[in-house]
């Protein structure tokens, strides 16, 4: 598909069923000034000073700050000057600042404060060192089953806390999952996200995701829960271990109807060494009737981690044998409570020569052993290669330490 199309698709769309009820801002509108112009490198705003532009989106540009009053780094998402002409773009906005103030997990961007200034609106959040999925993806190809555990096991964490307190994110995909330096997972862009007990206008015929990772519910206008963003983390798990999305089309229409009626392909299709136990969990996270996913996150990290034998806490198993087995209480009580420790003996050759018993087992074990000497026939040398023997242990780790590269397109 042509660059133009495919970054159509890739963006989140909005195609609403009715206007969007009235909600209040922060103020009232401010004159505009032109972003662009007012946040080139060395610029002051507010206590802030511009570094870079570090990237942008649908919803907002991001730049890279400095916040000299606390002395850290900041990121500075700003919406575009002509979004802020429409008013439904504002009032999104500042929902999403709403509801990343209601979360606190570190799977989750951190946002600090919102602001309403000249150039429009200003999220400050805190800065992220890394890539996003979508760039790993794009710059090495598609992860390996270890990696991709690694990375939606942390996703799965953040959407997990999200639910619980009752947000579905709605455009969960590669580009709003960040890898940071440090190998932890963030969870991006709450632009389009809700209350899962809100009856609004996004419940309203309205469409809201983005086409290549929509569920079929977001396409139909239904009633969203916390099994779209399975089906949504689902798809891009797909695209993570192959490189590939489950439908790729070249129209809306034939993309969306893809979603909603056909049958998607088996990641083995396209990468044969994908675990079939992986391809289960994936197939059954995207299958087209919310019933028949996973019914919550937790199901479907718990799959995911099953099928590569680590333990649901997210800790592997320890790669060192066992520790020696620890006494039981009683057994400690009764060895080391109620028996005091013996003390120990001194023993030297002063002590047990001036002994009687000690001279007289002396004298009869020099006899026993000239005795023994006598009587025993000779042998040969012995050569010690039954103790030289050493079994060399298979790495047991060896199967998950292939990386795969990108299959062809």
């Amino acid at each position: 598909m042509g660059s133009g199309k495919a970054k159509q698709l890739e963006d989140t769309v909005v195609l609403p069923g009715q206007a969007a009820p009235p909600e209040p801002l922060l103020g009232s509108a401010p004159v505009l000034v032109d972003a662009d112009q007012a946040l080139v490198p060395g610029a002051h705003f507010e206590h802030y000073v511009i570094e870079q532009e570090i990237g942008t989106g649908g919803m907002g540009v991001v730049y890279k700050a400095n916040d000299t009053l606390l002395n850290r780094t900041v990121a500075l998402k700003v919406l575009p000057p002509h979004l802020c002409q429409r008013r439904e773009f504002l009032h999104r906005f500042a929902r999403e600042a709403r509801l990343l103030a209601r979360i606190q997990s570190p799977y989750v961007v951190t946002v600090h404060t919102l602001m309403d200034k000249g150039i429009g609106m200003v999220m400050v959040m805190e800065h992220l060192d890394g890539e996003t999925l979508e760039h790993r993806l794009r710059q090495s190809g598609p992860l390996s089953v270890k990696e991709a555990v690694h990375v939606f096991d942390q996703a799965a964490r953040g959407v997990e806390h999200i639910h619980q307190i009752g947000i579905v994110h709605q455009d969960l995909k590669p580009a709003n999952i960040f890898l940071t330096s440090e190998g932890h997972v963030k969870l991006l862009d709450f632009g389009v996200s809700k209350l899962m007990d809100e009856q609004d206008f996004d419940q309203a015929g309205t469409m809201l995701g983005t086409l290549l990772y929509i569920s079929p519910e977001q396409i139909k206008g239904r009633r969203v829960d916390q099994r779209s963003d399975i089906y949504t983390l689902g798809v891009t798990l797909f695209e993570a271990v192959t490189g590939r999305l489950p439908f790729e089309r070249k129209t809306n229409y034939a993309l969306m109807h893809a979603h909603v009626q056909e049958s998607p392909p088996t990641p083995r299709q396209y990468q044969a060494e994908i675990p079939r136990e992986l391809e289960k969990v994936i197939l059954k996270a995207i299958a087209k009737e919310p019933q028949r996913r996973f019914q919550t996150i937790r199901e479907f990290r718990k799959a995911l981690l099953h099928h590569q034998g680590i333990r649901f806490s997210g800790t592997r198993p320890p790669a060192v044998p066992p520790a020696p087995r620890l006494l039981s209480p009683t057994e400690g009580m009764a060895t080391a409570t109620l028996l005091p420790t013996p003390r120990q003996r001194s023993w030297n050759r002063r002590s047990l020569l001036g002994n009687p018993l000690f001279d007289g087992l002396a004298l009869a074990g020099v006899i026993t052993l000239g005795l023994l000497l006598l009587l025993a026939p000779s042998r040969g040398p012995a050569t010690g290669a039954a103790d030289a023997k050493q079994t060399v242990s298979p790495d047991k780790y060896a199967s998950l330490k292939k990386v795969w590269g990108n299959p062809a397109r």
